[in-house]
């Protein structure tokens, strides 16, 4: 919300826990960046040594900043950018202007905010939905067709999206986690979103998550992905956009494909039987 305010964050000393940052205090003051200079250096020796080099581990600023809060994002940015140096930040983000003026290096744009971004040739794009992404584009929303879901790995084919950013994994809270859900009976996090939006997967047992037909599909479109992907190394891109376009009114965009299950299948069998005549 415009990266005003701190994250909330306890800090343990001799006299037991203190919230010592949150709505309470600025993202620009002094007193936060002393905790990031201690705190950042310590966690990225942290994760190196766990195993995560910096090129594997992703930061963020602020969720989706817009023309109204451009002066607190700056001012949240430059007060860790020189922290973050040899890392990766990436912020959602459907405001092109941001990108433009180089405030955000790796934009994040929603699945109907994407087209800007292409048009103007954004290198290494990511993608995403989540609660607001409901007209035209694909998301996995209960209401929603499995197609509508499925397609999004074609989509990412086509346009060489380079990563998914994924909201509402597991997401057991109402809005603001304000009071803790049970997903099994209250899908929507208290009307808050769309049912099918917050969550992917159930609790299970022991710590161990129960699979959706949503997260299956989802699973189904990336598979897919990977396909096109391989029928391309083994044969050429010409060839598989032949496949993708084969009866089709060709270019497909996150807003405009096929809505027929029957192509989704249609399609995957012909490039299964061009993979199986292309493979040793």
């Amino acid at each position: 919300w415009g990266a005003l305010y701190t994250p909330k964050i306890i800090v343990r000393d001799g006299s037991g826990d203190v919230r010592k940052f949150g709505w309470h205090v600025r993202a620009d003051s002094p007193e936060y960046r002393e905790f990031l200079e201690a705190f950042l250096p310590a966690l990225r020796r942290e994760l190196a040594g766990m195993g995560y080099p910096d090129s594997q581990v992703l930061y963020h600023i602020s969720d989706e900043p817009n023309d109204r809060q451009e002066e607190s994002y700056r001012c949240a940015r430059d007060v860790v950018l020189d922290l973050l140096d040899g890392c990766v930040v990436i912020d959602a983000l459907s405001d092109y202007s941001f990108y433009q003026k180089g405030l955000v290096e790796h934009p994040v744009p929603s699945n109907n905010h994407i087209q800007d971004f292409l048009d103007h040739g954004v290198p290494d794009l990511w993608v995403y939905y989540c609660c607001a992404q409901y007209k035209d584009v694909p998301n996995r929303f209960f209401a929603m067709p499995s197609a509508r879901n499925r397609i999004m790995g074609l989509l990412c084919y086509l346009h060489g999206i380079k990563g998914f950013l994924h909201w509402g994994y597991n997401f057991y809270n109402s809005a603001l986690s304000v009071e803790h859900i049970d997903p099994y009976f209250c899908t929507h996090g208290g009307c808050a979103f769309p049912s099918g939006d917050p969550f992917l997967v159930y609790p299970g047992p022991d710590g161990r998550p129960y699979s959706s037909v949503r997260a299956e599909v989802q699973r189904l479109g990336l598979d897919a992905m990977r396909a096109l992907q391989l029928l391309e190394q083994l044969t050429s891109r010409e060839h598989v956009l032949s496949l993708i376009y084969e009866g089709q009114d060709a270019p497909f965009t996150f807003d405009h494909y096929p809505h027929s299950p029957d192509y989704l299948l249609s399609l995957s069998r012909r490039v299964h039987q061009a993979l199986a005549a292309s493979l040793p």
